[in-house]
């Protein structure tokens, strides 16, 4: 699943993708740091709940 995160450089939505974890997968697993499509500024995952990107 992915999620949507805001980078805390520019202000731009990004997308990252959560691997499923769990028995039913209704828990996912984020990389602890991501780098900005826009920017390319790195950014630390914020704890959950995560915002589901569309």
């Amino acid at each position: 699943m992915n999620f949507e995160f805001v980078c805390g450089w520019c202000g731009e939505e990004c997308v990252v993708y959560g691997e499923p974890t769990g028995f039913w997968r209704e828990l996912y697993r984020v990389p602890d740091d991501w780098d900005c499509w826009r920017c390319d500024g790195t950014n630390t995952t914020p704890d959950p709940p995560w915002t589901p990107a569309d």
